[in-house]
């Protein structure tokens, strides 16, 4: 098998800038300042304001809406401000819906397909955005990219318990964040210190013996200038990736994840938080089922427990630092440098044997040993400004992103010996497999990213919003290969590439909470690899027009938005008709995805939550050299619908009942394509999830149960497998908080 070696932090504004100038706080616990000039306030240490620090902006938070969002401009703005499709999930619906894993929290969102692959116990974050590849492409975390890829299996995981809330920005984004792909971007929000901080300790069991223990532990000074956080979560159990046959071995699975932060606040001006974390995952979860000859599912894992191995150690230290001048400007700078390494081994199914095998499928092995760093610098000066009857805020900033990559690439031959075959209707596990030793690729790779960008956020008469942006960035690519047995020219090669990316939307605020807006952006994301004529590719380039509206009862605690869009994706490789060989790619092709999408969130009744999504594509291969302009990619159903109800009996007032609550979804994912031309298809299907939940004083007790009535389903069938879908899973978790 030949392997492709390419493949400001802002707290709540509550300092008081002048004497009697009171500045608006918009925090989720406040505190008056202290003020006073007297000979005691000179003799104590300062009070500060409490502020609870979370994300880059300030924000409000009830159940589970959020009304503020810096995800989608880098500033501190009402979600029924943005001019683009913005969804949050926070962190007591993350609770609510005991969220195990990354793609777990984006399941109620509208516009994101996640798990195309199935269940992957592995931790790597499969979601379409939009119809859009997001895996890592969209992966950011704290307003910084985190979607550095390894040249094979490499790239960085998440551990939801650490997350205060994701947003999600859907739609091309690279204004703001630089590279990435048309779909959009998932921010992930990490836990930081608070000035009133959480103390949780948490006990959970589940089905597949699953076993974890996690704790969140804050504190604070006296004076409050200096917070405390350590979120620390281990994790064993086992998976629903099962050795067929009596007595088969399951996948295992360990994980352990603790992460330190520090807020020093020096002044009421000046905020310093420092975050460190460090995540060690072991996975035996290869979840690849073989096809039978006539495309069936055969329920035989193509690869063995005992072989199997997803290891990685991934650490990371960032700081964000944020300086009010004055009432105009305010700077921040955020860093994040993060790495990992990894060692990975599996098989791989090739073909059926012979026509006197024809249940016999070859396998072949392979390993890697990966090692991946990400280097995050980004700058930018915020300014408000008043020119006439027009309110400014503008933002003038720069940002660096440096990854380096480096893989060891192994294939399965020992002196000409080819791992054991499997037989589906008979299949042998735990037999003698050779580690891997043909050295194929020995590579590394280095990308640096510098851009440059530029935001005005106009508002006039207190109802018109224009929203105005501006980038450039310069790429570039160098790739190297000391052993390049396959002889691909991409593999030692450098590329200079440069993009220009704008958006500008404008909204109208009307006062019943009414916001309609329309929007145009952009994104680009540079290709590896090289052209038919030598050249290195250019950058994939997105356009999209969006038009929407978004809904926010005036004291009220619920979102309610609307958006059509339609995106084009450009640039897109297709093969080289002129090559007599085949494997030569030139950038004509183009995809275009349009649809609508619907999202309800929020407090209906008192006590009662709800989530209600619904999402219609329209994806089509619009340009291409093969035979399948006019098809829809494979993986992308055309049909997205959820819906959640989350009620507490305490509101009924009734003291038996109160602390308990009940909570259940179903969520809808609809056909997918398994092949380019469209020919065969995955069917729909339906799943069902429930809660239960009973507080008690400092206790809390969660019961969660998704897919409740086990619906074995096929996520989608691609490169002649079957990705099994997401079994009933069972978790009780015992919360302790004081």
């Amino acid at each position: 098998m030949t392997v492709p070696v390419l493949s400001a932090n802002s707290y709540a504004q509550s300092q008081q800038q002048a004497a009697n100038t009171p500045t608006e706080v918009k925090t989720q616990q406040t505190q008056p300042a202290a003020a006073s000039n007297t000979e005691s306030s000179k003799s104590s240490p300062p009070v500060f304001p409490a502020v609870t620090v979370e994300g880059k902006a300030s924000e409000e938070v009830t159940g589970y809406v959020a009304k503020r969002s810096s995800t989608a401009t880098k500033t501190d703005t009402p979600i029924i401000e943005i001019p683009q499709s913005v969804s949050v999930v926070t962190r007591r619906e993350l609770d609510m819906r005991s969220v195990q894993n990354f793609t777990e929290a984006l399941r109620y969102v509208p516009g994101v397909t996640v798990d195309q692959f199935g269940f992957d116990g592995r931790g790597f974050e499969y979601l379409l955005m939009r119809g859009f590849n997001g895996n890592p492409n969209a992966n950011f975390r704290d307003g910084l990219s985190n979607a550095a890829q390894g040249l094979f299996f490499g790239g960085f995981i998440t551990d939801t318990y650490g997350l205060e809330r994701v947003d999600v920005l859907r739609g091309p984004s690279s204004v703001m964040f630089g590279r990435g792909d048309a779909g959009g971007i998932v921010n992930r929000i990490t836990k930081r210190p608070s000035a009133t901080p959480i103390r949780e300790l948490e006990f959970q069991y589940g089905n597949f013996d699953r076993k974890r223990i996690a704790a969140d532990i804050g504190a604070v000074s006296k004076d409050g200038t200096i917070m405390f956080r350590l979120v620390t979560t281990a994790l064993d159990t086992d998976t629903q990736v099962k050795e067929h046959g009596v007595g088969g071995d399951r996948a295992h699975n360990e994980r352990f994840y603790i992460a330190p932060s520090v807020t020093w606040r020096p002044t009421v001006d000046t905020t310093i938080t420092l975050m460190g974390d460090v995540l060690n995952n072991r996975s035996q979860s290869s979840p690849f089922y073989i096809t039978a000859p006539d495309g069936g599912f055969t329920n035989v894992l193509q690869s063995d427990t005992k072989f199997s191995r997803y290891n990685t150690n991934q650490s990371s230290f960032s700081y964000q630092i944020e300086h009010h001048f004055n009432e105009i400007i305010t700077v921040r700078q955020n860093f994040r440098q993060a790495q990992q390494s990894g060692q990975f081994r599996d098989l791989f199914s090739l073909d059926y044997n012979t026509p006197d095998q024809p249940t016999l499928m070859d396998r072949e092995a392979y390993g890697s040993r990966e090692r991946l760093r990400q280097t995050v610098l980004d700058t930018h000066v915020q300014a408000k400004l008043n020119t006439g009857p027009l309110h400014h805020t503008m933002l003038l900033g720069a940002d660096w992103n440096h990854t380096h990559a480096s893989m060891k690439y192994f294939e399965g031959y020992t002196d000409g010996y080819i791992v054991p075959g499997i037989d589906i209707l008979n299949p042998v596990y735990s037999q003698s497999i050779p580690s891997p030793d043909l050295l194929v690729n020995n590579a590394k790779q280095k990308i640096d990213q510098l851009g440059f960008y530029i935001q005005d956020q106009i508002r006039y008469n207190e109802n018109w919003i224009l929203t105005l942006g501006g980038r450039f960035d310069r790429i570039h690519t160098r790739n190297t290969d000391t052993v390049n047995l396959f002889e691909d020219p991409a593999a030692n090669s450098h590329g200079k590439k440069s993009a220009f990316t704008g958006r500008a939307g404008l909204t109208y605020l009307f006062s019943n909470g009414i916001s309609p807006y329309v929007s145009y952006s952009q994104s680009f994301l540079p290709q590896p690899g090289l052209s038919s004529t030598g050249h290195a590719f250019n950058p994939t380039r997105g356009d999209q027009y969006e038009v929407g509206i978004k809904y926010q009862p005036v004291g009220g605690k619920s979102l309610y938005t609307m958006a059509l869009f339609d995106l084009t994706k450009t640039n897109v490789l297709t093969r080289d008709v002129n090559d007599i060989s085949g494997v030569r790619f030139i950038q004509t092709g183009e995809v275009g995805s349009r649809g609508a999408e619907l999202e309800a969130r929020g407090e209906v009744l008192p006590g009662l939550n709800a989530i209600g999504t619904f999402t219609y594509y329209e994806m089509n291969i619009n340009k291409s050299n093969e035979d399948n302009v006019g098809k829809m990619p494979v993986q992308v159903p055309n049909t997205l619908t959820s819906a959640w109800l989350d009620y507490s009996f305490g509101s009924l007032g009734i003291p038996w009942l109160r602390g308990l609550g009940i909570g259940a979804g179903v969520r809808y994912v609809g056909r997918v394509f398994n092949d380019e031309q469209n020919t065969s298809s995955t069917p729909a299907f339906t799943l069902f999830d429930a809660t239960l939940r009973y507080e008690k004083g400092p206790m809390l007790f969660t019961l969660n149960a998704s897919n409740v009535f086990n619906n074995r389903y096929i996520a989608s069938t691609f490169f002649n497998r079957n990705y099994l879908g997401t079994e009933r899973t069972v978790v009780g978790t015992l919360a302790f908080r004081f």
